[in-house]
This record gives C-alpha cells, sequence and structure tokens, in this order.
C-alpha cells in the first residue's frame, strides 16, 4: 500500500469538486487513467480528485476527519472505491457504516449515491465490480485487470497467455505446498511477464502503456458510478 498520507496533504480545490477516495497507489493510479480516457471520450470533464487514503483500515480512520478540511463544504460529492477481498457483503457494509456515522448518511450496501442535508452526494464502489444480480463480486483491483486485458491472447499465436499464466501460478502453490497471499497479484503479475510491453510494470504503468481495455463492458459499474459523481 501506498504511504500513509498525513491530514494536512489532503487540501480540497473548488475548481476539483469531485472527490475520489481510493485504496492504494495501484488504485490511485489506475483510476487516474481511467478518468483521463472518460475525458478523452467526453463523458465527464476534468474536475476530479484522486486521493489515496491508504489500506482499509486507513480509511476507516481518516474518511471521518474529511468534513473537517477547508472547503469541504464546496465539494459537490465523493466516491469511495475499493476492493471487496474475500468477502464483498462484509466490505459492503463496512463502507455503509463509516459514511453513515462520518456524514449522518443512510447509505445502501449496494452503494447508490445519497445526498447529505448540506447536497454532498456519497456513493462507493467495490473492485472487481458487480455480478449478474447486481451485488458485489468478491475480488481485488487486480481481478478486475484480468477481465479487461487489451491482448489476453498473443498476436501471432492462438494461445491464451491469461490462461498460461493462471496454470503457472497454480503449478508453483502446488509444488511449494501452500497458496500465495495475494494470489490475485501473483496472475497478472505473472500475465505481464509473459510480454515484452508489460513486463516489470506496477499496474499504474500498465494503465499508462494501454494493458487495459477501458471500453469493457467490465468496466460499466465504474464509469456509470464516475459520471454519476459528476453530474
Amino acid at each position: 500500500m501506498a504511504k500513509k498520507k498525513e491530514k494536512e496533504s489532503v487540501k480540497f480545490q473548488p475548481q476539483h469538486p469531485y472527490v475520489i477516495l481510493c485504496e492504494g497507489k495501484d488504485e490511485d493510479m489506475f483510476l487516474r487513467y481511467y478518468i483521463k480516457y472518460l475525458v478523452e471520450k467526453n463523458l465527464v470533464s476534468d474536475s476530479f480528485y484522486i486521493i489515496d487514503l491508504g489500506g482499509n483500515e486507513d480509511m476507516k480512520k481518516r474518511i471521518p476527519i474529511l468534513s473537517s478540511l477547508d472547503n469541504f463544504d464546496q465539494m459537490k460529492g465523493f466516491l469511495v472505491v475499493r476492493d471487496a477481498e474475500r468477502d464483498a457483503v462484509s466490505a459492503a457494509q463496512s463502507i455503509q457504516k463509516t459514511l453513515n456515522t462520518s456524514f449522518s448518511i443512510a447509505i445502501p450496501t449496494t452503494g447508490e449515491f445519497v445526498k447529505t442535508q448540506d447536497g454532498i452526494q456519497f456513493g462507493f464502489v467495490l473492485l472487481p465490480g458487480k455480478k449478474e444480480d447486481g451485488t458485489f463480486d468478491n475480488g481485488t483491483l487486480e481481478d478486475l485487470c484480468c477481465k479487461i486485458l487489451a491482448l489476453p491472447c498473443d498476436k501471432t499465436s492462438d494461445f491464451d497467455l491469461l490462461d498460461m499464466a493462471k496454470s503457472y501460478v497454480k503449478d508453483v502453490e502446488g509444488k511449494r505446498g501452500k497458496s500465495f497471499r495475494t494470489v490475485h497479484k501473483n496472475r497478472l503479475h505473472a500475465y505481464f511477464s509473459g510480454t515484452d510491453e508489460f513486463v516489470g510494470m506496477k499496474i499504474g504503468e500498465a494503465a499508462q502503456a494501454k494493458c487495459f481495455d477501458f471500453s469493457s463492458n467490465a468496466l460499466d459499474f465504474l464509469k456509470d458510478a464516475i459520471v454519476q459523481l459528476a453530474s
């Protein structure tokens, strides 16, 4: 996770009234390049302020102090973005509770936006997104990235590089006799390692290098939330 920022490092800017609160440097950089794509497609204007709040526990501690910062009352909306990890239900309930106690709003566990009495709207999304029934799925940013790879297969062959990466990680787990602690990261970076274009990159660097298909339907949940945030 990114180094924890101090309270004073968050400075709300009236010219960027739409705030995205995210979990870690990888999400921060991924969101920056995705929003750049949305701006280029004229779906939103360039008026977002992205704040990396650190890990999940850091988010719980830091979200309640936001209302005490200068220019908070000039913000128009906040979107919280974090990983669902192994239990999307608990993750959604955790954000729901934090926003409820911090801003006195009854936000649903589906993350739809709710306005405060002052007209500031709050919503959230969990990565990797939603299932067909509209509930959030378990997983992480890395799981989402694996769904939106621009080139899952080698250009000159019929093999699927992502399948090979998954198989490799599974074989290594079998040989060592235990699961990886962050297997979602191992899978994605095994994929990166099988390319000339993305080997050794972090997620933000891979996003900048066009590793991901930002037009993918798998990103509709995030696009819709960002567009609504800025509406």
